[in-house]
């Protein structure tokens, strides 16, 4: 889980640098929603592969959703932040154009790694 810990830190690294270059450069009033909800996703979803790295149980389905959430913060929201600092707004094409399918990927492994969170609650043997 340590190996969990870590890729998470590096994600609030990243996240934390992102934002620091996007606030000192201009992004466009067209991109501002998008650029918050690529954060929000992204900041939240790193909390949650800590949290999912830490708690008591440990099996399988729990380091499968911390790595689900690992995995799907850059593929969401790194796309789109990264996209919005390139171009500014959606119909700018950008060299990450290429990638953009990675978004909605991204978007379905936040919702994998909640129900692989769930299940590993669900199933995780009883502690007394």
């Amino acid at each position: 889980m340590r190996a969990l810990i870590v890729a998470a830190a590096l994600l609030g690294l990243l996240l934390v640098a992102a934002g620091a270059a996007g606030g000192h450069a201009l992004v466009p009033s067209e991109a501002t929603v998008r650029w918050h909800s690529a954060f929000l996703y992204g900041f939240a979803h790193t909390l949650a592969a800590v949290i999912a790295a830490i708690l008591p149980f440990r099996n399988l389905l729990q380091y499968a959703a911390g790595w689900a959430f690992v995995l799907s913060v850059p593929m969401f929201s790194g796309v789109q932040i990264a996209k919005i600092m390139l171009g500014g707004i959606a119909m700018t094409p950008t060299p990450l154009d290429a990638v953009s399918f990675l978004v909605p990927i991204g978007g379905v492994a936040f919702i994998a790694g909640w129900l692989l969170l769930g299940l590993s609650a669900a199933f995780a043997q009883k502690q007394d």
